[in-house]
Protein backbone atom coordinates (compact mmCIF):
# COMPACT_ATOMS: atom_id res chain seq x y z
CA UNK A 1 0.00 0.00 0.00
CA UNK A 2 2.49 3.47 -1.67
CA UNK A 3 0.37 4.66 3.87
CA UNK A 4 1.74 9.40 0.86
CA UNK A 5 0.59 13.21 2.42
CA UNK A 6 -2.66 14.45 3.04
CA UNK A 7 -4.02 15.94 6.67
CA UNK A 8 -1.97 18.18 9.07
CA UNK A 9 -2.34 17.81 12.77
CA UNK A 10 -1.10 20.76 14.27
CA UNK A 11 -0.31 22.41 17.67
CA UNK A 12 -4.11 22.00 18.18
CA UNK A 13 -3.66 18.55 18.30
CA UNK A 14 -2.69 18.93 21.75
CA UNK A 15 -5.62 21.58 23.27
CA UNK A 16 -8.32 18.83 21.20
CA UNK A 17 -6.80 15.93 22.94
CA UNK A 18 -6.58 18.07 26.35
CA UNK A 19 -10.40 19.00 25.78
CA UNK A 20 -10.91 15.28 25.04
CA UNK A 21 -9.53 14.39 29.22
CA UNK A 22 -6.19 13.27 27.16
CA UNK A 23 -2.81 14.34 29.07
CA UNK A 24 -0.27 14.81 26.32
CA UNK A 25 3.39 16.69 26.77
CA UNK A 26 3.47 19.73 25.18
CA UNK A 27 4.23 20.52 21.42
CA UNK A 28 6.66 22.91 20.56
CA UNK A 29 5.00 25.73 18.00
CA UNK A 30 7.82 24.86 15.69
CA UNK A 31 5.37 21.14 15.38
CA UNK A 32 2.20 23.57 13.69
CA UNK A 33 2.86 21.74 10.32
CA UNK A 34 2.51 17.62 10.87
CA UNK A 35 0.94 17.36 7.55
CA UNK A 36 0.11 13.87 7.97
CA UNK A 37 0.71 12.53 4.64
CA UNK A 38 -1.16 9.21 5.51
CA UNK A 39 -4.14 8.71 2.98
CA UNK A 40 -1.08 9.07 0.06
CA UNK A 41 1.23 6.81 1.85
CA UNK A 42 -1.40 4.22 1.76
CA UNK A 43 -3.21 4.69 -1.26
CA UNK A 44 0.17 5.27 -3.73
CA UNK A 45 1.79 2.02 -3.54
CA UNK A 46 3.37 3.35 -6.83
CA UNK A 47 2.34 1.65 -9.68
CA UNK A 48 3.79 1.70 -13.10
CA UNK A 49 1.91 1.04 -16.65
CA UNK A 50 3.99 -1.72 -17.97
CA UNK A 51 4.38 -4.59 -15.35
CA UNK A 52 3.79 -6.29 -12.14
CA UNK A 53 6.73 -8.77 -10.10
CA UNK A 54 5.08 -10.66 -13.54
CA UNK A 55 7.05 -8.02 -15.27
CA UNK A 56 9.96 -7.58 -13.28
CA UNK A 57 8.64 -4.22 -11.29
CA UNK A 58 5.57 -4.03 -9.39
CA UNK A 59 2.85 -2.03 -7.66
CA UNK A 60 5.59 -0.42 -5.69
CA UNK A 61 9.13 1.24 -6.12
CA UNK A 62 11.78 1.29 -3.13
CA UNK A 63 10.96 4.62 -0.96
CA UNK A 64 7.90 5.57 -3.13
CA UNK A 65 4.95 4.40 -0.30
CA UNK A 66 6.55 6.50 2.51
CA UNK A 67 5.30 9.63 3.87
CA UNK A 68 5.79 12.26 6.21
CA UNK A 69 4.11 11.40 9.58
CA UNK A 70 2.43 8.09 8.71
CA UNK A 71 1.43 6.72 11.63
CA UNK A 72 -1.04 9.68 12.05
CA UNK A 73 -4.38 10.22 11.52
CA UNK A 74 -5.25 13.80 13.05
CA UNK A 75 -8.24 14.52 15.38
CA UNK A 76 -9.44 17.40 13.00
CA UNK A 77 -11.94 15.99 10.47
CA UNK A 78 -11.87 17.11 6.90
CA UNK A 79 -11.36 16.71 3.76
CA UNK A 80 -8.06 16.73 1.62
CA UNK A 81 -7.10 16.83 -2.09
CA UNK A 82 -4.12 15.81 -3.38
CA UNK A 83 -2.06 15.76 -6.55
CA UNK A 84 1.66 14.45 -7.26
CA UNK A 85 3.39 13.35 -9.95
CA UNK A 86 6.02 10.27 -9.89
CA UNK A 87 8.16 9.28 -12.62
CA UNK A 88 10.60 6.36 -13.29
CA UNK A 89 13.23 5.25 -15.73
CA UNK A 90 14.84 2.56 -14.90
CA UNK A 91 16.26 -1.16 -16.82
CA UNK A 92 16.90 -4.59 -16.53
CA UNK A 93 19.54 -6.61 -18.20
CA UNK A 94 17.89 -10.61 -17.86
CA UNK A 95 14.77 -11.65 -19.02
CA UNK A 96 11.83 -11.06 -17.79
CA UNK A 97 8.34 -12.21 -18.78
CA UNK A 98 5.51 -9.57 -19.62
CA UNK A 99 2.21 -10.90 -21.04
CA UNK A 100 2.64 -13.16 -23.92
CA UNK A 101 5.89 -12.06 -25.20
CA UNK A 102 9.17 -14.23 -24.88
CA UNK A 103 11.07 -11.59 -23.54
CA UNK A 104 15.21 -11.73 -23.69
CA UNK A 105 17.54 -8.98 -22.71
CA UNK A 106 18.16 -5.12 -22.80
CA UNK A 107 14.79 -3.95 -21.24
CA UNK A 108 14.30 -0.23 -20.48
CA UNK A 109 11.16 1.65 -18.99
CA UNK A 110 9.99 4.95 -18.41
CA UNK A 111 6.50 5.39 -16.71
CA UNK A 112 4.93 8.91 -15.60
CA UNK A 113 2.84 8.84 -12.75
CA UNK A 114 0.15 11.31 -11.88
CA UNK A 115 -2.58 10.19 -9.06
CA UNK A 116 -5.50 12.41 -8.14
CA UNK A 117 -6.46 11.79 -4.48
CA UNK A 118 -9.47 13.00 -2.15
CA UNK A 119 -8.92 11.66 1.24
CA UNK A 120 -11.36 12.30 4.14
CA UNK A 121 -10.67 11.96 8.16
CA UNK A 122 -14.20 10.94 10.07
CA UNK A 123 -15.13 12.79 13.02
CA UNK A 124 -14.67 10.89 16.12
CA UNK A 125 -14.98 11.12 19.63
CA UNK A 126 -13.11 8.70 20.96
CA UNK A 127 -9.81 9.89 22.85
CA UNK A 128 -7.15 7.86 21.18
CA UNK A 129 -8.19 6.65 18.18
CA UNK A 130 -8.81 8.28 14.43
CA UNK A 131 -9.83 7.08 11.34
CA UNK A 132 -9.62 8.17 7.76
CA UNK A 133 -10.62 6.94 4.03
CA UNK A 134 -8.52 7.76 0.72
CA UNK A 135 -9.54 7.17 -3.12
CA UNK A 136 -6.69 7.48 -5.58
CA UNK A 137 -7.40 8.20 -9.40
CA UNK A 138 -3.95 7.74 -11.57
CA UNK A 139 -3.52 9.10 -14.63
CA UNK A 140 -0.39 7.32 -16.31
CA UNK A 141 1.64 7.85 -19.44
CA UNK A 142 4.37 4.35 -20.50
CA UNK A 143 6.97 3.52 -22.55
CA UNK A 144 8.90 0.20 -22.87
CA UNK A 145 11.99 -0.90 -24.66
CA UNK A 146 12.58 -4.29 -24.82
CA UNK A 147 14.16 -7.15 -27.19
CA UNK A 148 11.48 -9.72 -28.15
CA UNK A 149 11.66 -13.00 -29.49
CA UNK A 150 9.68 -14.03 -32.52
CA UNK A 151 10.18 -17.14 -33.82
CA UNK A 152 13.84 -17.38 -34.02
CA UNK A 153 14.37 -13.85 -34.28
CA UNK A 154 15.12 -11.25 -32.06
CA UNK A 155 14.01 -7.73 -32.51
CA UNK A 156 13.64 -4.40 -31.15
CA UNK A 157 9.93 -3.85 -29.38
CA UNK A 158 9.10 -0.29 -28.38
CA UNK A 159 5.60 0.89 -26.76
CA UNK A 160 4.05 3.31 -25.15
CA UNK A 161 0.73 3.87 -23.94
CA UNK A 162 -1.69 6.29 -22.05
CA UNK A 163 -4.74 6.83 -19.81
CA UNK A 164 -6.56 5.62 -16.77
CA UNK A 165 -4.31 3.33 -14.44
CA UNK A 166 -5.82 0.74 -12.14
CA UNK A 167 -8.03 2.45 -9.28
CA UNK A 168 -6.65 2.81 -5.52
CA UNK A 169 -9.11 2.47 -2.42
CA UNK A 170 -8.21 2.73 1.05
CA UNK A 171 -11.51 2.19 3.21
CA UNK A 172 -9.91 2.59 6.41
CA UNK A 173 -6.72 4.18 7.97
CA UNK A 174 -7.14 3.76 12.21
CA UNK A 175 -4.77 5.52 14.16
CA UNK A 176 -3.42 5.36 16.91
CA UNK A 177 -2.07 7.66 19.99
CA UNK A 178 0.39 6.28 22.17
CA UNK A 179 1.27 9.76 23.51
CA UNK A 180 1.60 12.92 22.28
CA UNK A 181 4.92 12.06 20.21
CA UNK A 182 4.13 8.40 19.42
CA UNK A 183 1.57 7.17 16.71
CA UNK A 184 0.62 4.01 14.94
CA UNK A 185 -1.49 3.43 12.16
CA UNK A 186 -3.26 0.25 10.64
CA UNK A 187 -4.72 0.56 6.99
CA UNK A 188 -5.29 -1.78 3.87
CA UNK A 189 -5.55 -0.42 0.26
CA UNK A 190 -7.05 -2.42 -2.91
CA UNK A 191 -5.72 -2.09 -5.84
CA UNK A 192 -8.58 -2.76 -8.78
CA UNK A 193 -8.02 -4.11 -12.45
CA UNK A 194 -10.11 -0.77 -13.92
CA UNK A 195 -7.49 0.02 -16.54
CA UNK A 196 -6.65 -1.30 -20.08
CA UNK A 197 -4.80 -4.35 -20.28
CA UNK A 198 -3.60 -6.68 -23.34
CA UNK A 199 -1.35 -9.44 -22.95
CA UNK A 200 -0.21 -8.71 -26.43
CA UNK A 201 1.06 -5.10 -25.21
CA UNK A 202 4.28 -4.40 -23.71
CA UNK A 203 2.84 -0.78 -22.03
CA UNK A 204 -0.16 -1.27 -20.31
CA UNK A 205 -3.08 0.26 -18.52
CA UNK A 206 -3.25 -2.26 -15.66
CA UNK A 207 -1.89 -5.29 -13.59
CA UNK A 208 -4.49 -7.02 -14.55
CA UNK A 209 -5.00 -8.70 -11.10
CA UNK A 210 -6.52 -7.08 -7.94
CA UNK A 211 -3.90 -6.12 -5.31
CA UNK A 212 -5.01 -6.17 -1.35
CA UNK A 213 -1.93 -4.24 0.82
CA UNK A 214 -2.16 -4.41 4.43
CA UNK A 215 0.17 -2.16 6.04
CA UNK A 216 1.53 -0.88 9.91
CA UNK A 217 2.62 2.66 9.96
CA UNK A 218 5.09 4.24 13.22
CA UNK A 219 5.93 7.66 14.01
CA UNK A 220 8.07 9.21 16.84
CA UNK A 221 8.33 12.59 17.25
CA UNK A 222 11.02 14.43 18.84
CA UNK A 223 9.79 18.07 19.55
CA UNK A 224 12.76 19.61 21.33
CA UNK A 225 14.83 18.38 18.22
CA UNK A 226 12.31 18.92 15.85
CA UNK A 227 12.72 16.03 14.11
CA UNK A 228 10.22 12.97 13.33
CA UNK A 229 11.56 9.49 12.47
CA UNK A 230 8.43 6.86 10.52
CA UNK A 231 8.43 3.57 9.76
CA UNK A 232 6.29 1.56 7.32
CA UNK A 233 5.70 -2.30 6.15
CA UNK A 234 3.37 -3.46 3.78
CA UNK A 235 2.54 -7.14 2.23
CA UNK A 236 1.28 -7.23 -1.00
CA UNK A 237 -0.71 -9.82 -2.12
CA UNK A 238 -1.61 -10.41 -5.71
CA UNK A 239 -4.06 -12.23 -7.41
CA UNK A 240 -3.47 -14.29 -10.27
CA UNK A 241 -3.38 -12.60 -13.39
CA UNK A 242 -6.30 -14.57 -15.86
CA UNK A 243 -5.36 -13.81 -18.66
CA UNK A 244 -1.75 -15.24 -18.90
CA UNK A 245 -2.45 -17.35 -15.68
CA UNK A 246 0.71 -15.53 -13.96
CA UNK A 247 0.76 -15.68 -10.14
CA UNK A 248 2.46 -13.26 -8.43
CA UNK A 249 3.87 -13.94 -4.81
CA UNK A 250 3.62 -11.83 -1.92
CA UNK A 251 5.64 -8.67 -1.81
CA UNK A 252 7.03 -6.91 1.39
CA UNK A 253 7.72 -3.33 1.33
CA UNK A 254 9.50 -1.76 4.45
CA UNK A 255 10.33 1.58 4.32
CA UNK A 256 11.74 4.77 6.66
CA UNK A 257 12.40 8.14 6.93
CA UNK A 258 14.03 10.31 9.27
CA UNK A 259 13.17 14.45 8.66
CA UNK A 260 14.62 17.61 10.69
CA UNK A 261 11.84 20.30 10.50
CA UNK A 262 13.02 24.47 10.66
CA UNK A 263 11.38 27.31 11.64
CA UNK A 264 9.25 28.45 8.50
CA UNK A 265 7.30 24.83 7.50
CA UNK A 266 10.61 23.48 5.69
CA UNK A 267 12.30 19.84 6.05
CA UNK A 268 14.83 17.88 4.84
CA UNK A 269 15.45 14.16 5.61
CA UNK A 270 16.23 10.99 4.11
CA UNK A 271 14.61 8.01 2.99
CA UNK A 272 15.26 4.70 2.88
CA UNK A 273 13.59 1.53 0.64
CA UNK A 274 13.57 -2.56 1.08
CA UNK A 275 11.48 -4.90 -1.37
CA UNK A 276 11.54 -8.51 -0.95
CA UNK A 277 9.38 -10.82 -2.54
CA UNK A 278 8.62 -13.39 0.05
CA UNK A 279 7.18 -16.22 -2.19
CA UNK A 280 7.92 -17.35 -5.53
CA UNK A 281 5.81 -16.67 -9.15
CA UNK A 282 3.90 -19.74 -9.72
CA UNK A 283 1.75 -20.30 -13.18
CA UNK A 284 3.25 -21.91 -16.69
CA UNK A 285 5.53 -18.74 -17.37
CA UNK A 286 7.22 -18.22 -13.55
CA UNK A 287 8.11 -22.21 -13.70
CA UNK A 288 10.05 -21.28 -16.58
CA UNK A 289 11.77 -18.51 -15.08
CA UNK A 290 12.12 -20.67 -11.80
CA UNK A 291 9.68 -18.73 -9.79
CA UNK A 292 11.23 -14.65 -10.90
CA UNK A 293 11.74 -14.20 -6.96
CA UNK A 294 13.54 -10.81 -6.81
CA UNK A 295 14.29 -7.91 -4.74
CA UNK A 296 15.33 -3.95 -4.66
CA UNK A 297 16.84 -1.34 -2.53
CA UNK A 298 16.60 2.47 -2.62
CA UNK A 299 17.61 5.45 -0.62
CA UNK A 300 17.66 9.29 -1.26
CA UNK A 301 16.92 12.59 0.16
CA UNK A 302 13.39 14.30 0.73
CA UNK A 303 11.98 17.71 1.22
CA UNK A 304 9.08 19.23 2.87
CA UNK A 305 7.52 22.31 2.95
CA UNK A 306 3.94 22.97 4.69
CA UNK A 307 2.06 26.84 4.78
CA UNK A 308 -1.12 27.98 6.11
CA UNK A 309 -3.63 29.31 3.02
CA UNK A 310 -6.29 31.87 4.74
CA UNK A 311 -7.83 30.98 8.34
CA UNK A 312 -8.32 27.26 7.81
CA UNK A 313 -6.83 25.93 4.66
CA UNK A 314 -3.15 24.04 5.03
CA UNK A 315 -0.77 22.98 2.14
CA UNK A 316 1.94 21.07 2.06
CA UNK A 317 4.46 19.37 -0.39
CA UNK A 318 7.19 17.06 -0.26
CA UNK A 319 9.69 16.14 -3.52
CA UNK A 320 11.63 12.80 -3.14
CA UNK A 321 14.56 11.76 -5.03
CA UNK A 322 15.58 7.91 -5.01
CA UNK A 323 18.11 5.77 -6.95
CA UNK A 324 17.58 2.23 -6.37
CA UNK A 325 21.01 -0.60 -5.91
CA UNK A 326 21.73 -3.98 -5.73
CA UNK A 327 18.03 -4.67 -7.73
CA UNK A 328 17.53 -8.66 -8.15
CA UNK A 329 15.38 -9.97 -10.92
CA UNK A 330 13.46 -5.86 -10.56
CA UNK A 331 14.24 -3.36 -13.26
CA UNK A 332 16.33 -0.78 -11.30
CA UNK A 333 16.12 2.77 -11.83
CA UNK A 334 15.77 6.11 -10.52
CA UNK A 335 12.45 7.29 -8.78
CA UNK A 336 11.34 11.24 -9.33
CA UNK A 337 8.31 11.97 -7.05
CA UNK A 338 6.71 15.61 -5.74
CA UNK A 339 2.77 15.98 -4.44
CA UNK A 340 0.64 18.50 -3.58
CA UNK A 341 -1.80 18.04 -0.89
CA UNK A 342 -4.69 20.98 0.26
CA UNK A 343 -6.76 20.35 3.63
CA UNK A 344 -9.46 22.31 3.31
Amino acid sequence: MRINSIFVARASFNRNRSRAGTSYPKMKPALRGIFGAFALTLVFSFATSAFAVEGGLGRPISGAAIAPYAGLVPPEPGLAVTIGEAYYDGSISGPVPIGNFNLQLGIHTAVSFTPIAVSYIWPTTSKEWNFATAVSLPITYGEVEANVTVGRFTVRKTDHNFGLFDLAFTPLVASYHISQTDHVALGVTVWAPTGDYSPNRLATLSLNNWTVIPGLAYTKIFPKQNIEVTGIWQVQFYTENPATNYQNGVLSDLEATIIKRFKGGAGIGVIGGWLEQLSDDSGPTADRFHGFSGRAFGVGPIVTYTTKLGKKSLLDLNARFIPEFGNEKRVEGNLFQFYATLKF
